[in-house]
């Protein structure tokens, strides 16, 4: 039987219906965190420019996010954008390769991130670690969405743990062990609780770290309460740090409230 006489999942053609589609605050993408049946990683993290909590299904996705989220241009993320089955099932047979499929029901191929910028080109990005791209299907995967996203005038990109620069990565570790080891009192901090933290800092040149211990002394606070906001904070995406620069380097004036934060409604107990 050809590809294209095969049925489409019931479950995928179900989430067609309602997903992948809208923008901003009110997309919703294709395949959510509770879905997966994985042990693996994932992360539900509330973005600057949408305001909208976002489903990453790795930890080299959220990385991605990460800095796509921060770039000044972007105005919108889209993930796990699903694509036109048509026009997925058309770039298969163009290409001579097997339509993705489980048990002779077609499946839905869906991008990673999907990267809106002003006054620039978009992006559609497929995230991959760089030793998946030894397996020949998952290449022929991404040939899939190459195409697709060329043909429709993107971008697309191909983004690996490779790409991130060491000192970058190196942050994106500390944020990705605040999310997986975050204590309760920092879950039950509001936005008002950070700006006042924030604003304790006074734009200090002096180091992040050395400000902060002062400041548990200052106001008799558990030894390391102020840098754990500092962290829980950044990593749920609510404040802005110089991920150029390693963690232990900041300073205290580098730490600043992200402009859009009066707009979003969670706080960190947003952020799993």
């Amino acid at each position: 039987m050809l590809d294209s006489e095969k049925p489409i999942d019931p479950k995928d053609e179900k989430k067609l219906k309602t997903r992948g589609v809208g923008s901003g605050q009110d997309y919703e993408p294709f395949i959510k965190v509770h879905e997966l049946s994985s042990t693996g990683e994932s992360y539900r993290i509330r973005g600057r420019n949408t305001t909208r909590v976002h489903h990453l299904l790795s930890r080299i996705e959220y990385s991605a996010f990460l800095v796509f989220d921060r770039y000044h241009l972007t105005y919108d993320i889209k993930e796990q954008f699903p694509l036109s089955i048509a026009d997925t099932l058309s770039i298969c047979s163009r290409l001579g390769i097997q339509h993705p499929q489980i048990r002779n029901k077609l499946k839905v191929v869906t991008t990673d991130l999907v990267v809106e910028l002003r006054d620039k080109r978009s992006i559609a990005i497929a995230v991959k670690h760089a030793s998946d791209l030894d397996n020949v299907r998952t290449v022929e995967k991404l040939q899939i969405e190459k195409l697709y996203w060329e043909e429709l005038g993107y971008n697309w990109k191909l983004f690996t743990d490779k790409d991130i620069p060491a000192i970058v990565k190196e942050n994106l570790e500390w944020l990705h062990a605040a999310n997986w080891n975050s204590h309760d009192l920092y879950e039950e901090l509001s936005l008002e609780d950070i700006s006042i933290v924030i604003s304790r800092l006074s734009g200090s040149d002096k180091k992040l770290a050395t400000v902060c211990a002062a400041m548990d002394d200052q106001y008799e606070c558990t030894a390391g309460f102020h840098i754990g906001v500092i962290r829980n904070a950044a990593a749920a995406n609510l404040i802005d740090v110089p991920l150029d620069i390693v963690f232990r380097n900041w300073r205290a004036k580098d730490v600043t409230i992200t402009d859009d934060l009066n707009s979003i409604k969670a706080g960190l107990s947003d952020v799993s």
